[in-house]
């Protein structure tokens, strides 16, 4: 969207200003919400997780997309927690179920089409690896070395099983680049594509691409770059003042939001002196408000990482975090409730947060409605609106 449209569409929503002029786009205008629904309205900037690989009625999954209507909903095959326990994607047939009764309760009580996240980058990274024939993805790395057109395909490869598994977001591809390979986030599971930030940003593009030719939307990642780091920020702080090349690791962003491939970036959890002295990058506003989105004129979702890792928890309280993150410029928060209380109980303490901070003034309510329009057109990407949600895909002999 055009930042005119987005100023002047948030601008009549709040009531003050004259509405879009009629010479836009009407899909532009289409999206304009009517302030009066606080509540939902943050509840629409969530991404929860939570256990289970059905739908039980009363259970974790009806109470966030019924009862608090989120945004949407992030799958894992496994807890991260450090259990390894197995939690919502098991089989083929077992996610497109749930995935399915998912949307149709979003469609009776929620907040229509939900957002299903997975992780699917390939290598290690890979949310579908209990589904038969999805277990050796190639890494990031492997993709690097051959041709662009091979990530292409790999991630033709995923969107088809994506898609038919009912999960329509995934949080990739990686864009960091390589720049330490004893990095032991980035580094060390061969999650870049590259050292080279040309190499990267075709190979991301081509990824990209490929996701969308099935149907399925993608996002950047780790904002303003991971690979130069020397911790692990679902550990603990990291402090990337030293280590960081920015003129190289923005060079992908910049090239890939320049040729309008960049529908989401996630913001990482690093804290780099020089683009904020006193913040880390997921609640700064220096680095998302002023260097994403002024500096790199990028104008698409901006999710946080894991609210709930160890670097955020170090510093801050996760209701804190979440509201300082929306106010530097985060449309979308991700609570994977892989620690702590499994149940919703987390996702309402949130979203309290969220709404008792524009209440009070510390969240200016144009800031939520920036984001609400910025989901809603990220949301519009979508095939299958029409039918009210994200359809299955139907089976066919190349099924992977």
């Amino acid at each position: 969207m055009n930042p005119f449209l987005l100023a002047a569409a948030t601008a009549a929503a709040l009531g003050t200003a004259p509405a879009v002029p009629a010479s836009t786009a009407p899909a532009e205008a289409a999206v304009v919400l009517v302030p009066d629904d606080l509540s939902r309205q943050a509840a629409s900037m969530l991404l929860v997780g939570a256990p289970g690989d059905e739908l039980v009625p009363g259970g974790p999954f009806e109470e966030l997309v019924c009862g608090l209507k989120v945004g949407g909903l992030i799958l894992f095959d496994r807890d991260t927690g450090g259990r390894g326990e197995a939690r919502n994607i098991t089989g083929k047939s077992q996610v497109a179920k749930l995935t399915q009764e998912l949307q149709a309760l979003a469609r009776r009580c929620g907040d229509a089409p939900l957002l299903l996240a997975a992780d699917v980058e390939g290598g290690v990274v890979n949310r579908l690896a209990p589904i038969e024939g999805l277990e050796g993805l190639p890494s990031a790395a492997q993709l690097g070395r051959g041709s662009p057109e091979r990530s292409r395909e790999a991630a033709r490869r995923i969107g088809t099983a994506m898609a038919r598994a009912g999960l329509n977001w995934d949080l990739a591809p990686v864009v960091d680049l390589n720049l330490r390979p004893d990095n032991p986030i980035i580094g060390k599971w061969g999650r870049a594509f590259s050292d080279d930030p040309v190499v990267v940003a075709r190979h991301a593009r081509a990824f990209a691409e490929g996701l969308y030719d099935k149907g399925v939307l993608s996002c950047l990642k780790h904002f303003p770059g991971h690979g130069s780091s020397a911790g692990d920020t679902h550990k603990g702080a990291v402090d990337v003042t030293d280590t960081a090349n920015l003129g190289l690791e923005l060079a992908p962003y910049r090239q890939l939001i320049k040729d309008d491939l960049a529908d989401c970036v996630m913001v990482a959890h690093l804290f780099n002196e020089v683009l904020d002295p006193e913040n880390i990058a997921t609640v700064s506003s220096s680095v998302i408000t002023g260097l994403l989105r002024e500096q790199l004129d990028y104008d698409g979702i901006v999710l946080t990482d894991d609210l709930q890792m160890g670097a955020v928890l170090a510093s801050y309280t996760l209701e804190d975090a979440a509201v300082r993150a929306a106010a530097a410029g985060a449309d979308m928060l991700i609570l994977s409730n892989a620690v702590g209380p499994r149940d919703a109980s987390t996702a309402r303490k949130v979203h309290a947060a969220l709404v008792a901070a524009v209440k009070d003034g510390r969240l200016p309510r144009r800031r939520v409605m920036e984001a609400n329009l910025r989901i809603k057109r990220f949301k519009g990407r979508l095939p299958g609106l029409d039918r009210g949600g994200f359809d299955l895909m139907p089976e066919t002999e190349d099924d992977p």
